[in-house]
C-alpha cells in the first residue's frame, strides 16, 4: 500500500507538466523538539545527501535573492536529506517534510527545520532514477517544490529593446534550439534602446508566441543581460535590460535555468 501510495502522489506531482491541472501539495505540523522555525532566515548555504544523491552529497545552487536555493541533475531511487552543512554534525540543522514519505518532486510541500537527524519517513523520497529532476528549496515560503523537467518546444525574445517591441504576440522572435540538448536555446540579434515604446531598454523569454502562460525572468527588475546568469521561470514580470547598444548573443539553459550572453557588436 505504501508503494502504491506513493505512486499515485508522484502521479499527482507531474501532472501540471502535461498540462493537467493538479491540487497543490502542502503540509502543516506543530513544533517538534529541535526545531527551530524562525532559524530557516539565516541559511547561508545548503547540501543533499542520502541514497538518492550521486557521488553521496551535493550542494545546492543558491539564487540571487538569497532565499531560493535550486538542484537540477541525475538523482537515484532512495532518500534524500537536505541540510545546511556539507557533513552532518552537531551545527547541522535538516529541512524536512511536514508530512511522511513526501516526494521530492510535487507543487509543494511544506517544511520544518530541526537539529535532529531525520528518520526515514522524516526524508525526501525519490521513486525511480532521472537525469531531469529539479528541485526548489524557497526558504521565505517554507516549502520545497520539484519536478522532472520536460523541455520546451519553443523559445521567443521580446521586448522594448528588440525590433518587434511589446506590441508583437504572434510575432515574436524565435530562438533556434540546439540540436543534440534540447534544453539549450540560442539567439543573435540587435538589442537597443527605442525610445519609443514602454521599458525601452527591457526585455524577456517566453516560451510561446504570446505572454501566457511560460516565461523566464531575472530574479531582479532591470538587471543586465551581460552581469546575471541566473533566471527563474516564471513568478513576478521582471526584465533584463541592456545597458549598451548593439549586437548580442545569448544562449539559455531552461534545464539548469541560466542565460549566458555576449555583446559581439556594439
Amino acid at each position: 500500500m505504501k508503494k502504491i501510495s506513493s505512486l499515485l502522489l508522484f502521479l499527482l506531482a507531474v501532472l501540471p507538466s502535461c498540462g493537467i491541472a493538479a491540487a497543490h501539495t502542502t503540509g502543516t505540523a506543530p513544533a517538534a523538539a529541535g526545531q527551530n522555525p524562525a532559524a530557516t532566515a539565516d541559511i547561508p548555504a545548503l547540501w543533499i545527501s542520502g541514497t538518492a544523491v550521486p557521488g553521496g552529497v551535493q550542494q545546492l545552487e543558491a539564487m540571487p535573492d538569497g532565499k531560493t536555493y535550486k538542484f537540477a541533475g541525475q538523482l537515484l531511487p532512495g532518500e534524500l536529506i537536505i541540510q545546511t552543512t556539507k557533513k552532518a554534525g552537531k551545527t547541522t540543522r535538516y529541512i524536512v517534510p511536514t508530512l511522511p514519505d513526501a516526494l521530492i518532486v510535487s507543487r509543494g510541500i511544506r517544511f520544518r527545520e530541526t537539529t535532529d537527524a531525520p528518520s526515514a519517513a522524516a526524508t525526501w523520497q525519490v521513486p525511480f532514477e532521472n537525469d531531469l529532476y529539479r528541485f526548489t528549496v524557497s526558504i521565505a515560503r517554507q516549502q520545497v517544490s520539484g519536478e522532472i523537467f520536460q523541455p520546451w518546444g519553443e523559445l521567443f525574445i521580446a521586448g522594448g529593446a528588440t525590433e518587434v517591441g511589446w506590441a508583437c504576440e504572434g510575432k515574436i522572435l524565435l530562438m533556434k534550439q540546439d540540436l543534440e540538448n534540447p534544453c539549450l536555446w540560442t539567439w543573435e540579434g540587435e538589442l537597443r534602446q527605442h525610445p519609443d515604446v514602454e521599458e525601452p531598454r527591457s526585455f524577456k523569454f517566453q516560451g510561446q508566441d504570446r505572454w501566457h502562460p511560460k516565461s523566464l525572468h531575472p530574479y531582479r527588475q532591470g538587471t543586465d543581460i551581460l552581469s546575471e546568469p541566473c533566471l527563474r521561470t516564471g513568478g513576478d514580470d521582471t526584465k533584463w535590460e541592456v545597458a549598451r547598444d548593439g549586437r548580442y548573443r545569448i544562449q539559455v539553459d531552461l534545464f539548469h535555468e541560466r542565460v549566458t550572453a555576449e555583446l559581439v557588436k556594439p
